[in-house]
């Protein structure tokens, strides 16, 4: 969970503005909604604004024994008190003394029942967690209270999480210092004749112990001069057991979280001897993001961020293609706004902390980098450390 440096008052703060932001929009109250179920789903909202995270799975609801199991909800009603519906029981961290907990196996009868008694049953609404309420949970809300208007509020919090406290800073210092170290590991046990699993199981080794939580890895390696013998799994995505051989090149881009707060970073590396094409590669990737880098200051749109790698990638002679075309987002509880694509034109602020990345691939080959910085009064500050260059 956040770390202690994250005061009550803050909390308290982060909702009163929440519930400022729904005033202003002409909502009656917010209802927020996380998942959680012991795994990096979609946390973030309620954990942000309570403390509170659940770790029970998500299970189909069963009737008359329990709903909605995974997901909390927190009711944040315009002129009264916060009331937070949860379906595991309070470990001591929510933060939540202005309001009501309720801890219950009927979660979502629960939110009913509170919106009713808040006086919310016709009322305006606006959802924080669009993605994360089930078309079941959407259907029976309707039929237990057909007058209440329920619109899409997510942008609302995203726009309060964007920019980050003293104390969330301090967390995601903590986290990329981790995912740092955890990359490190990975990268000296990527040796002629380990799997992709044996590579991860020793970032694990490391990561486990620090309390940290694995959200991904994406692995490939491969020989060069022949796309197909790329070698990536999609589940997982450390699953492939070909052994790596000398001559390879290996990335990986890991993410996870250490209270709660993620780290986001990539790193490629030839095994055994490095060959010039797998360094023109890994080199077109350590440009792009540091061209980016280079460029970000308050005033900048994420935009023209975007715009800056991704011109570069053109301009050493790649094509911007692939399954992401942004050069970064921000981080925080999650992939935080905003994405650094072209047209986006949120501007940067001090203290956002943002993920800058870059894969490139070619004809077999690919480089891979990806670091993570704090936006300061001039520029940025890098919150991830990893060695950059093992060629």
């Amino acid at each position: 969970m956040t770390t202690p440096a994250i005061s009550t008052e803050e909390f308290a703060d982060r909702r009163q503005r929440a519930v400022a932001a729904a005033n202003a929009r002409g909502l009656d109250a917010l209802l927020v909604v996380s998942r959680g179920g012991g795994t990096l789903d979609r946390y973030g909202d309620v954990l942000y604004l309570s403390n509170f995270y659940t770790s029970f799975p998500f299970i189909p609801d069963f009737a008359g024994n329990w709903s909605a199991r995974a997901h909390t909800f927190l009711l944040l009603p315009v002129g009264n008190a916060p009331h937070l519906v949860i379906d595991v029981p309070d470990d001591g961290r929510i933060r939540l003394a202005d309001g009501r907990v309720e801890y219950t196996d009927f979660v979502l009868e629960s939110v009913i029942a509170g919106l009713s008694d808040a006086g919310l049953s016709a009322a305006r609404i606006g959802l924080v967690g669009s993605d994360v309420l089930t078309f079941a949970m959407q259907a029976k809300l309707r039929q237990a209270l057909p007058q209440l208007k329920v619109e899409m509020a997510d942008d609302l919090v995203a726009a309060l999480r964007r920019i980050k406290s003293p104390g969330e800073i301090a967390a995601l210092r903590k986290a990329s210092r981790i995912g740092s170290r955890m990359i490190e590991v990975m990268l000296d046990a990527a040796v002629p004749g380990a799997s992709h699993g044996e590579v991860v199981a020793a970032g694990l080794g490391y990561l486990v112990p620090q309390g940290g939580i694995l959200y991904n890895s994406f692995m490939a390696s491969g020989t060069g001069g022949d796309p197909t013998r790329m070698r990536k799994t999609n589940f997982p995505t450390w699953a492939s057991r070909e052994p790596l051989r000398s001559g390879d090149w290996i990335r990986f881009g890991i993410s996870g979280a250490v209270d709660g707060y993620m780290f986001d970073l990539a790193r490629a590396k030839a095994v055994g001897p490095v060959s010039a094409r797998q360094v023109a590669l890994f080199e077109a990737a350590v440009d792009c993001v540091e061209t980016t880098i280079g460029r970000i200051r308050p005033g900048i749109t994420a935009g023209e961020l975007g715009e800056a790698g991704l011109g570069r990638q053109q301009a050493l002679g790649f094509n911007v293609d692939g399954v992401f075309s942004a050069m970064g987002h921000g981080l925080g509880l999650g992939w935080d706004d905003p994405w650094l694509a072209r047209g986006v034109d949120t501007p940067i602020e001090k203290d956002m902390v943002l993920c800058v990345e870059r894969g490139i691939s070619d004809n077999g080959y690919l480089g891979d980098f990806e670091e993570t910085v704090l936006v300061t009064d001039e520029g940025c500050e890098r919150l991830t450390d990893a060695r950059i260059r093992c060629w």
